[in-house]
């Protein structure tokens, strides 16, 4: 079939209507008269002349079309004509016009970097991430004279704040309102101090992620130390609603922080692995912290060091390790007449599911061993602890876990804990978890039985997970 034939197929249908439509208006008593033709009063063209003029429109179609084609076969002809290394292909041009649209996009950028100041902000900037943190616990337990327990309160309040101060350089500023009771794992029978509501920097540190040197970054100010897996975690962080009795009787009853520089090094290695290597140097107080075992003040004048090592990588598809080494050296007390060290390992596994689903596994535990001096001359302690934790994830919003505790008194190795506690996270959201646990915990100890309902809701910017929280 011909193109003008399939025109004449599909445009003469709209052509009837067109040229009924011209005659209706009077078309038809303009045209000359014909001797085969006649003229009704309504203006409507004869039969004969409407398809005259169907073949007309058609005739100069056919031409027109004979035309065009003559003209690309002309062009073809050139086009075929020219050497080869002179015809440049489509992908040539369109490689061509890339290139220059990128050349001109660095040349702006050059510009417009030379143009502004290094440290140059715009409003906007100086509206940092804010955050805030509520963290709920009701708890219910079998012992009555634990004060700590049999009640419902908001454990603690955080205002966390994150911007860029510089290009190399961001700022962190967590403020914590807390509000708990004292609940040591060892009670020495006084009654339990609280609840006390007040104001603390728990962390407040400039981030240097472009320290001028390749694969190192900077802390400086107050932070949590990195001791371990979980001590760097904030309280509403933890999978579990308490932290673990081993650090808890050897770091701090929530985390141990301290003031100070802390330089993190990724370690270049001929395996392609994940090393580094963190080295603080802090102030070594600790007593802000209520740590049991750096018990100095401000008159300790001997800093604190802490170094740790970390190997990360997968052993399988589906499943990746880190393993970490953790060693800390400060006073035991604020006339820096008694050390303590504290060593201690961590690990986490972590099976991801193979279908992309919420299928997945958690590992983790570490211990801790301590060499502490005793104040007055009394000897040194040294005492173990550690916990064991494994976390399961159902669906997109259901967690089942359990963590196994055992630990000693840092400051008298003849005083041991345990405890077991299964748990339960649903989140409703990023931003509002539902938590249902229940710990047994006895030893040298009262023994108790305690059930734990903890509601944590956060608004504003959502803080960093944990890389293993599994969200």
């Amino acid at each position: 079939m011909s193109i003008c034939t399939w025109m004449r197929g599909c445009c003469a249908p709209a052509l009837c209507c067109a040229l009924g439509i011209q005659a209706e208006t009077g078309l038809a008593q303009n045209a000359a008269p014909d001797s085969s033709q006649s003229t009704t009063d309504s203006g409507t063209i004869t039969r004969e002349e409407f398809e005259r003029r169907i073949e007309e429109i058609n005739k100069r179609h056919e031409a027109d079309l004979v035309e065009r084609d003559k003209a690309i076969e002309e062009l073809r002809k050139e086009l075929t004509s020219r050497p080869a290394e002179s015809r440049p292909s489509w992908a040539d041009e369109q490689r061509s016009a890339e290139s220059q649209r990128v050349i001109n996009n660095l040349m702006n950028q050059i510009d417009s970097d030379a143009a502004a100041n290094a440290t140059q902000r715009f409003p906007v900037s100086f509206n940092p991430d804010l955050a805030v943190v509520v963290d709920s616990l009701f708890s219910a337990s079998s012992d009555s004279r634990n004060d700590a327990r049999n009640r419902f309160d908001v454990r603690e309040a955080e205002l966390d704040l994150r911007a860029a101060v510089d290009p190399r350089a961001d700022g962190v500023v967590v403020l914590a309102f807390p509000r708990d009771v004292d609940n040591p794992i060892f009670p020495d029978g006084e009654p339990a101090e609280g609840p006390e509501t007040g104001a603390e920097i728990e962390e407040a540190y400039l981030l240097f992620h472009d320290f001028g040197v390749p694969n190192l970054t900077a802390k400086l100010g107050r932070f949590h130390v990195r001791f371990g897996r979980q001590n760097i975690l904030h309280l509403h962080d933890l999978p579990t609603s308490d932290p673990a009795l081993v650090n808890q009787s050897f770091l701090a009853p929530e985390a141990l922080s301290d003031a100070g520089l802390s330089l993190s090094y990724l370690i270049p290695n001929p395996w392609d692995a994940y090393l580094e290597a963190d080295v603080e140097i802090l102030a070594g107080e600790g007593a802000s912290s209520e740590s049991p075992v750096l018990r100095g003040d401000v008159s300790v004048d001997s800093p604190a060091t802490n170094v740790h090592l970390l190997w990360n990588t997968d052993i399988g598809q589906n499943w990746n390790m880190e393993v970490g080494a953790s060693w800390l050296q400060g006073q035991a007390s604020s006339d820096n007449g008694e050390d303590a060290d504290l060593f201690g390992g961590d690990f986490t596994l972590i099976r991801t599911d193979p279908t992309g689903g919420f299928n997945n596994l958690l590992i983790q535990g570490e211990f801790i061993h301590g060499i502490v001096d005793q104040p007055g001359g009394s000897g040194t302690e040294r005492a173990w602890g550690a916990y064991v934790l494994a976390q399961q994830q159902f669906t997109k919003d259901w967690y089942a876990g359990m963590r196994l505790d055992w630990t000693e008194d840092a400051n008298d190795a003849s005083k041991e804990a345990w405890a077991v506690e299964p748990y339960v996270s649903w989140y409703w959201s990023e931003f509002l978890r539902f938590r249902l646990s229940y710990q047994h915990i006895d030893g040298d100890r009262d023994p108790e039985e305690v059930v734990m309902l903890q509601v944590t809701w956060i608004f504003g910017a959502h803080p960093p997970h944990p890389y293993w929280a599994m969200k």
